[in-house]
């Protein structure tokens, strides 16, 4: 598998090396170390904001990890970690972004231990035949 053309800056945060995985298609990147969030469309990547939490969820899934699921490889280009408190009680789960040069990008989502690994639709779905 050919992997995704990258492109390589440094952080205008800290300085550290941020890795845009698939340029022209992400818009942001963000910096594990200080937080910082930058423009990976605009030449110069400027600062578009910046996290004052440090992270502090270590991703089981590292980017640009390679991999065969269902048959077919993937590469990690992304990862979120999401949560949600419904009734007082916090749930949480990690995303990841996968892509396959010649099946596109689709989702591996982690919550405590179960995972599902799925493919964003492009329009709504229709109503089921009678």
């Amino acid at each position: 598998m050919s992997a995704p053309q990258a492109a390589a800056f440094p952080c205008p945060g800290c300085g550290a090396p941020l890795t845009v995985r698939a340029p022209g298609r992400s818009e942001a990147v963000a910096c594990e170390f200080c937080g910082s969030v930058a423009d990976a469309q605009d030449p110069a990547h400027k600062l578009l904001s910046r996290y004052t939490s440090a992270m502090t969820f270590t991703p089981l899934i590292g980017l640009g990890t390679r991999g065969v699921l269902r048959g077919e490889k993937w590469e990690c280009i992304g990862f979120m970690r999401r949560a949600v408190r419904y009734y007082g009680v916090d749930y949480a789960w990690g995303e990841y972004l996968l892509h396959n040069p010649l099946k596109g990008f689709r989702w591996l989502t982690e919550s405590d231990g179960h995972w599902m690994f799925y493919e964003t639709l492009t329009e709504p779905p229709g109503k089921a035949p009678p």
